[in-house]
């Protein structure tokens, strides 16, 4: 927040019942930040207006996506907001890795930095028919994105939220990989050993963008948070809990990992060595 004092008015010492005023020209550095911040904020609103009538003029994505649909039928900066709510949550989609994805409140919106996580995993196994288990899927957008980029990939994408489930559902069948994409309900703790997703195994990789903001960041960023599933997004642990069931579980029973079976995190700004010490036992 920035603030000036530009006037003051104040009763005279002299002549009680008198009022002194003095005031001065805002500085103009003052004025020149604020009027940088106007123009910052302004193009912020008009770029997330024009996403939304990107989608209502769209015939390939119909708009008002509903989080109750049938299933045959996800804080930030990157959150751009219309009249106070993310843009994505009106139109009901976003945009991620050049598709359009069902959004609604109960999933995550995508974030362009997350299309690095469906980069690494298309480049780690880019050859052959490798099956893909994606963690935490939420609206599907990871898994489905590297279905939609290597033809003869198939994958299974577990939540815990039954609602973001029925999102995912819906984007498998706009999409047309209803054959190549298993959705089912679970857990970082038990996917392992579920005999519904081994069922599908072993798998060549194992990608997941897990919940991992603080509780402690989550309370700084509670107002950018707001509309987001907190699920999706806020870890215990210092951020690092998430890490920590799933390293649990694939040690639990590694068999669920072909040979020479690798696993892709997105994770948040400084964690990296602290990842890398929950994987430890594991090789690059």
């Amino acid at each position: 927040a920035l603030m000036a004092i530009v006037g003051v008015t104040m009763p005279s010492l002299e002549n009680p019942g008198r009022e002194i005023s003095v005031s001065v020209d805002a500085p103009q550095k003052l004025l020149a930040v604020c009027e940088r911040e106007a123009r910052f904020y302004g193009q912020r609103r008009l770029k997330a207006r024009l996403e939304l009538e990107k989608y209502e003029r769209s015939d390939a994505a119909p708009t008002g996506a509903s989080c109750d649909s049938a299933a045959d039928g996800t804080p930030a900066a990157d959150a751009e907001l219309v009249d106070g709510m993310p843009a994505a949550y009106i139109s009901g989609f976003k945009e991620f890795c050049g598709s359009a994805f069902h959004v609604c409140p109960d999933t995550l919106i995508p974030r362009p930095s997350t299309q690095t996580l469906v980069d690494a995993a298309v480049s780690l196994t880019s050859t052959g028919e490798p099956r893909i288990i994606d963690l935490g899927t939420g609206s599907g957008c990871v898994l489905l994105s590297i279905l939609l980029r290597m033809p003869g990939a198939t994958g299974v994408g577990i939540d815990i939220s039954s609602p973001a489930l029925v999102v995912a559902g819906r984007n498998r069948q706009l999409h047309g990989l209803h054959e190549r994409a298993v959705l089912l309900e679970g857990s970082f703790e038990g996917f392992s050993t579920d005999a519904r997703v081994l069922e599908h195994g072993p798998f060549d990789m194992v990608v997941c963008n897990p919940p991992y903001i603080s509780a402690k960041k989550a309370f700084r960023l509670r107002a950018s948070l707001e509309h987001e599933p907190s699920l999706a997004l806020v870890a215990g642990d210092g951020g690092y809990q998430a890490y920590r069931q799933i390293h649990a579980s694939l040690s639990s029973n590694m068999a669920i990992l072909r040979p020479g079976g690798c696993i892709a995190f997105e994770i948040g700004k400084d964690m990296e060595r602290g990842v890398r010490r929950i994987f430890a036992d594991w090789s690059e």
